[in-house]
């Protein structure tokens, strides 16, 4: 949805950004806590963020993923990429009296490219032995749009190498094998969250702000390269993010999804605002002045409350430099 605010002065521009739904409830909290502009920011997908920031409908787009070679077209000028958040995707669940699951990567994967169907699969039931799991069809929900989330969750699953997966931001191309029978595909990961919610026998992939917002508490434990299930939680994610830094000149972060650490849950996603290039207009330079607020203020106010991590280190480093070039 639309987020917009008030209390603003005569000068104040009006900008306008969207994409990715990971980081619509940081969007939301922030720009409700910005008092310099007016800031809405409509949370749908990653590629609808990069698509609507290249042909100028938004002033800034997010996404966790980069744009393809054949995408940015339109816009004069060019882009950044600033990382702006970070957190878990978090691998939600509904099944009466199961209170924790434990899930490996195979087994994670099967399930959702649709080659475990049931909730009692000898897959799923070697992990968890002491769970009332159901003879039911596993429902999976998924996201139906050019997703970061999807691209990240996927990259995740390549890294650790479960067949037949492809890193993509498109759920049905990813998996390597279509929408599994009986699974439900949307937009947005808020819309998965709720449906996820209110399905018995549903599992599904989102951030973990979605599922706290919602107080969706039923999350796998994931089995870690380390060979440790960890259920997810900003603490976790937060030992995954310590030692990945992988930081590069294009504004982006390389995701070591495979590193052994201790105590780290990997499934972890980093957040990019994606802004104008040494633009003199006064929206671009609203957006870099925001940008800062989200990484400087809000962020490390904010993040753990809800659900992501603040910035830090040389991604934090890597942000300040690229939101410097949005304007001049």
């Amino acid at each position: 949805g639309m987020t917009a605010v008030g209390a603003v002065s005569a000068s104040a521009e009006s900008i306008v950004g969207g994409g990715a739904s990971f980081m619509g409830t940081f969007q939301a909290t922030c720009a409700a806590k910005y008092s310099t502009h007016t800031v809405a920011y409509i949370s749908n997908a990653s590629g609808t963020g990069r698509n609507q920031f290249a042909v100028g409908n938004y002033d800034f787009g997010g996404s966790e993923a980069a744009y393809s070679s054949s995408e940015y077209k339109g816009r004069p000028g060019g882009f950044n990429f600033a990382p702006i958040t970070a957190g878990p995707i978090v691998v939600g669940y509904n099944l009466k009296g199961v209170t924790s699951l434990k899930l490996d990567n195979p087994t994670l994967g099967g399930i959702f490219a649709g080659t475990i169907t049931k909730w009692n699969d000898d897959a799923i039931k070697k992990l968890n032995k002491n769970a009332k799991l159901p003879d039911a069809s596993i429902v999976v929900v998924y996201r139906s749009s050019n997703s970061g989330t999807t691209d990240n969750f996927s990259g995740y699953l390549v890294a650790n190498t479960v067949s037949p997966w492809k890193r993509n931001g498109v759920f049905t191309s990813a998996n390597g094998k279509g929408a599994p029978a009986g699974s439900l595909g949307f937009v947005s990961n808020q819309q998965v969250t709720t449906t996820v919610k209110g399905t018995p026998n549903s599992i599904g992939y989102f951030d973990l702000a979605d599922a706290k917002a919602q107080g969706l508490k039923a999350y796998a434990a994931i089995k870690n390269p380390a060979g440790e299930y960890v259920v997810p939680s900003t603490a976790t994610a937060a030992k995954f993010m310590a030692k990945n830094a992988n930081v590069q000149p294009s504004g982006l972060v390389g995701m070591e999804w495979n590193k052994k650490i201790k105590g780290a849950y990997n499934i972890v996603a980093i957040s990019y605002l994606i802004g104008p290039n040494e633009q003199t207009d006064a929206k671009s330079k609203a957006v870099e002045d925001y940008a800062n607020y989200l990484i400087d203020t809000c962020g490390p106010k904010e993040s753990s409350k809800i659900g992501y991590l603040p910035l830090s280190g040389k991604i934090l480093a890597l942000a300040k430099t690229q939101i410097a070039k949005f304007s001049n």
